[in-house]
């Protein structure tokens, strides 16, 4: 069984991020490891006139964690949900599981820009998804749960055998049963021997899914991806960060923030083929 972590503040942004997982693990059929990470603050809160204990802290959370799981299992009873309580950094907290447990996705939400209201995860969730190997699926605060049946992985055609997580990608494919879309995002280049021979690779990697192919030849990539998702119906796109390229400008500049702020589609983190990944489940 899938095991797919959710980390959650008790935000609108992680509560939604997680009724999305558990719909999610409904189709691919997997569970739900709901992980709750906080950092003992300086000053704990008053109550009744008197200071909340270190434990007391943590019983509220633990009660509210608990509540959650109770919440999303009335809506999904067939999705296994599971609780985790840590301290520390939510970070470190993930990298430790991600060694120590068979994660094969982590889900989380972000907030949108300009809302004042975001807490942990909302301001977190860019760097966990560049600092661990598990994929990591982020979804804005606004979206709603689709059934996947669409895919679009975005690629540049270059260095393709090194870059795409072959593996991880078909397991994604296998588990949603989706439709594969390929598509290149450097429209510039399309022509180019190389291009050609690159995606030659690709079309022999993903053959027995039949993908579609297609170049984003829209000046603005964010608003090239957006169109193209919502044209075919896409419910997921998979990004694979890279230095040096085209996916790593959209990665770390303001693109990628665009797209996972205002767009309507989750992005799935994936890491290449060059970067160590952990044991799938």
């Amino acid at each position: 069984m899938e095991a797919i972590l959710v980390p959650v503040d008790f935000s609108s942004t992680s509560m939604n991020a997680a009724a999305y997982a558990m719909n999610y693990a409904k189709q691919v059929g997997g569970k739900i490891i709901l992980l709750h990470v906080f950092e003992c603050p300086l000053v704990y809160p008053i109550y009744q006139g008197a200071e909340i204990s270190p434990q007391g802290l943590r019983d509220i959370n633990k009660k509210e964690l608990h509540l959650l799981a109770a919440q999303l299992t009335e809506k999904e009873p067939l999705v296994k949900v599971e609780c985790m309580l840590y301290d520390g950094k939510l970070i470190e907290v993930i990298k430790q599981l991600e060694e120590a447990m068979l994660i094969s996705l982590v889900i989380m939400g972000i907030t949108g820009v300009g809302r004042m209201t975001e807490k942990l995860i909302g301001s977190n969730t860019l760097d966990v998804s560049k600092h661990i190997c598990t994929p990591v699926m982020i979804i804005p605060d606004k979206v709603s749960f689709v059934k996947v049946t669409d895919i679009g992985l975005t690629t540049d055609f270059r260095d393709v055998v090194e870059t795409i997580p072959e593996k991880m990608v078909k397991k994604i494919i296998d588990a949603t049963g989706a439709k594969l879309h390929v598509l290149n995002v450097d429209f510039a280049n399309q022509w180019t021997e190389d291009v050609l021979f690159e995606s030659g690779l690709v079309e022999n990697m993903f053959e027995h899914y039949h993908p579609k192919y297609h170049f984003i030849d829209r000046d603005n990539l964010v608003d090239g991806l957006n169109e193209y998702a919502e044209k075919y119906s896409i419910e997921l796109l998979i990004v694979i960060p890279q230095k040096h390229n085209i996916i790593e400008k959209l990665f770390a500049g303001s693109h990628t923030k665009e797209l996972i702020f205002h767009g309507e589609v989750p992005v799935l983190i994936m890491h290449s083929n060059t970067v160590k990944q952990p044991a799938m489940a």
